[in-house]
Order: C-alpha cells, then sequence, then structure tokens
C-alpha cells in the first residue's frame, strides 16, 4: 500500500486500507469500526462512499485504528480537513501544513506543481512568455507582461516553472515541456484551479477600458436552455477548447500572450417550464 503522503483523498486512503486488510488479515467493517470506537459498524463505509463525513475527534481514533505513526496521523488528519473544507482559504492554508510534513519526508504531494502553478496567474503567462523573447532575461519578461510585474516576480516564477518541470532553459533560451496543460482528474489541485479562475476573470475585467476594442474579443450570450441542451453546449465547447489548443500549438513562433476565458453559468434557479432563447 502506498504512503499516506501519496493521497489526495482520505477516503480513498481508508478504502485502500480497508481491502488490503481485509484481504491479509480477513478485515471486516465492523471490526475496522469497534478498533475505532465507532459505535456503527457500517460507518466507515459509509465514508468511503462519501456519504458521510469524519469529525475532527473521530478522524484522530480511525487514524489510531489504522496504526498510523505520528507524521502519518498529522497527515491524515491535514487531509482530512483539506478534503472536508468549505472555503478555499482554509484549503490552502491546510495544504500548506501537509506540504511541509511532505518536504520534511522527502515526498512529493500528488499534483503539488500544479497546485503552487495555478495558484499565481504569472505562472501561466511566463510559461507562455518566456520561450517566445529572444535574449529572455528576468527584466525583459517583466516588462512584456500585462499587467506590469516586477523582475523579482518574473525570477521566482521562471525558477519555480524549470524546478517543476514547467519550462527547461537550454543555453540562454527557454522551452516548454509541453505544448499544452490540463489540470487532469487531481482534485487537490481544484482550489488552486478555482483562484486562477478568479485571478483571469479579473485580468478579463482589466483589459476592458485598458486594451483598445481593436486587440481583444469579448461577446457575451444569455441563453434559456434545457439540461439536455446544456450538456450538447459542453460537448460542443470541449471541441472548441481542443481545436483552439491545436490551432495554438502548430505554430512555433510567439508574438503575444492571450488569455482565452470560456464560461457557461446559471442566472436563475431551475425552472419548471422550459425558457425561450434570448440572445444578446
Amino acid at each position: 500500500m502506498r504512503s499516506i503522503l501519496e493521497y489526495d483523498d482520505f477516503r480513498k486512503y481508508i478504502l485502500d486500507f480497508y481491502l488490503e486488510k481485509k484481504e491479509t488479515q480477513n478485515l471486516s467493517w465492523r471490526t475496522f469500526a469497534e478498533k475505532a470506537r465507532i459505535k456503527s459498524p457500517t460507518f466507515l463505509k459509509l465514508v468511503c462512499d462519501g456519504k458521510s463525513g469524519l469529525a475532527e475527534d473521530t478522524a484522530m481514533r480511525v487514524s489510531e485504528a489504522m496504526d498510523l505513526t505520528s507524521y502519518e496521523q498529522d497527515f491524515f488528519l491535514l487531509l482530512v480537513r483539506f478534503n472536508q473544507a468549505k472555503r478555499d482559504d482554509m484549503r490552502n492554508l491546510v495544504f500548506a501544513d501537509m506540504m511541509e510534513i511532505a518536504k520534511v519526508h522527502r515526498v512529493n504531494v500528488l499534483g503539488a506543481g500544479l497546485y503552487d502553478y495555478f495558484a499565481n496567474w504569472v505562472n501561466a503567462v511566463i510559461r507562455e512568455l518566456a520561450p517566445a523573447i529572444k535574449n529572455p532575461s528576468p527584466e525583459k519578461i517583466a516588462l512584456a507582461s500585462f499587467p506590469k510585474i516586477t523582475a523579482e516576480s518574473a525570477r521566482d516564477s521562471l525558477s519555480f516553472l524549470i524546478k517543476n518541470g514547467f519550462l527547461k532553459k537550454r543555453g540562454n533560451r527557454y522551452k516548454q515541456t509541453s505544448k499544452s496543460l490540463s489540470t487532469g482528474r487531481i482534485s487537490i489541485v481544484a482550489p488552486s484551479v478555482r483562484s486562477f479562475h478568479r485571478q483571469m476573470g479579473e485580468l478579463a475585467l482589466n483589459t476592458l477600458d485598458k486594451v483598445p476594442v481593436t486587440e481583444r474579443n469579448f461577446s457575451t450570450l444569455t441563453l434559456g436552455l434545457t439540461e439536455k441542451s446544456y450538456q450538447k453546449i459542453l460537448k460542443e465547447l470541449a471541441y472548441f477548447r481542443r481545436k483552439i489548443i491545436a490551432l495554438a500549438t502548430n505554430e512555433d513562433e510567439v508574438d503575444r500572450v492571450y488569455e482565452l476565458n470560456l464560461q457557461l453559468f446559471p442566472l436563475t434557479r431551475k425552472l419548471n417550464k422550459r425558457k425561450t432563447r434570448d440572445a444578446e
């Protein structure tokens, strides 16, 4: 079984522990619950199924039932807090503590690089910008960025991107290790990605007044949809994104870095009757 430090979901860890012990020691959910001093024999199964959560004291007893060592127990309790936190700011604080434990024990937390990547919009811009500049320096990269950033910020981002494998340096040039980047299905980066979306949304608003209309493109649609048409639109958007990525990665030269935001979100609660389409 993998180390607890390699997990991003406490429910998955509990389930893997149970399945391994069931195979090797004939462990049952009832016995597992009794060892954790939990009255309900099915409670831990409900937790693993996502139908119940873990309170702090219960999480402690479960960690003891799994015979976790001191730092493993600390990481497990933090993972429970991380997965159950309702606000991204709390998740970020807990994740920082998880990273500290992993760092001390020289283990890479799954998705940690992506988490930090999306935490700051500067990383995404510099990942695209640095390879496009001849004889790049943090100062030149900072001046080319919009909004303007400091040379120190550019230097820190370059260091992070190289260390985490997003960029590589050859001589005096930077090169991307891959043409495109995806969050994949790693749940641990979700709070960071939401923060990234907020930052990019704010940057988009900033360009409304500061970038000429000939250099930007904004359009909106207000639509009345059924669930069926909504799902069809999602598929079309996914196809569109793939096509845009193909167009962008087909060329090696870059003369400007752009951000394309695609947003489809509800403006009302669900209605009992169908609405007609209203486009703007």
